[in-house]
């Protein structure tokens, strides 16, 4: 009888073992598909930059817009607005472009009573790009194919109104491409404010100021719980130091508060002095495994998040 037990206790052990074994590569298989999933959406995102980088290169054009992309019917979903950010970053990293921030794009558009979306006629455009002080506008359109969506990107020179260049990729209709698109199961998650949690890399890149201040990066590591942001810089009380704090709404949209101690004089505005209290806000957006940013007052200063 005993000897029943033991075996009835060891069977029920590799049972329950083997359950969580199951489990856990569950898991690990969902994790790597939607690591893939966002690879293979960054991968199409890479190759429409390459196209809009050559075109912009040829007709020597370097102060541009970003325009939100729209689908067919003119609406503008996350996944217009996270091209729009993921083709800010990209072109501004090259170090060629002038690009006008997002936030003043949406300003302007709201003073001038302009259409909010991708469909810009040449009259608008050449309205739009004259008041903005740019050479060019980047915008187009997605169409949901089923399968896959097909992102269409114009380049529009202001002087004419005209298009001088096209772009194109096709990515795969995948979950975090529905998610964005505001399908199912997007649309379930689109109220769900924990949908950020996890573990980010965060990057901070200043240029240097107009005043002087020497630019400069900084890479950290940011936690989200339940939409909860929170990140820290170098170590608590020795300068340069800096803390992250605020709040992602389901939406995406965030904005965060860094607060701390400011570095070496010779980067800060001003020449404000070594081991100074100081804090600034961070206009952020968040999509699928993405993030940007902005700095809000002082100085330019853009954010990445990527989510681990």
């Amino acid at each position: 009888m005993k000897y029943f037990c033991y075996v009835f206790v060891g069977v029920l052990s590799l049972i329950v073992i083997g359950a969580c074994a199951i489990g856990d590569n569950r898991n690990q298989t969902t994790l790597l598909e939607q690591r893939a999933s966002s690879r293979e959406l960054d991968k199409q995102i890479d190759i429409l930059a390459e196209q809009i980088i050559s075109n912009l290169d040829v007709q020597k054009t370097h102060k541009i817009a970003i325009i939100e992309f729209a689908n067919l019917e003119g609406n503008v979903t996350d996944l217009g607005k996270y091209l729009a950010e993921e083709l800010t970053t990209r072109l501004f990293r090259t170090g060629r472009f002038l690009i006008i921030e997002r936030q003043l794009i949406k300003k302007m558009m709201g003073e001038q009573k302009l259409s909010a979306t991708g469909l810009i006629d040449a009259k608008t455009a050449s309205k739009f790009g004259q008041i903005l002080g740019v050479d060019a506008l980047t915008t187009g359109t997605i169409a949901d194919l089923n399968t896959s969506v097909k992102i269409n990107a114009r380049l529009i020179a202001v002087e004419t109104g005209s298009v001088f260049a096209v772009a194109s990729v096709k990515a795969p209709m995948n979950k975090e491409v529905e998610i964005l698109l505001g399908k199912k199961p997007g649309a379930a998650l689109s109220s769900d404010a924990g949908r950020f949690d996890g573990t980010w890399d965060a990057f901070l890149v200043c240029p240097q100021h107009k005043d002087g201040a020497l630019g400069y990066s900084y890479q950290f590591i940011a936690h989200v719980k339940d939409g909860v942001f929170h990140g820290q810089y170098g170590t608590t009380g020795i300068a340069p130091f800096l803390t992250f704090d605020g709040e992602i709404n389901p939406d995406g949209n965030a904005i965060i508060t860094a607060t701390g101690l400011t570095g070496d004089s010779k980067y800060n505005v001003s020449n404000m002095k070594k081991n100074t209290p100081y804090s600034f806000h961070i206009d952020a957006s968040f999509a699928g495994s993405r993030g940007t940013g902005k700095r809000i007052e002082h100085r330019i200063c853009n954010l990445t998040f990527v989510k681990r």
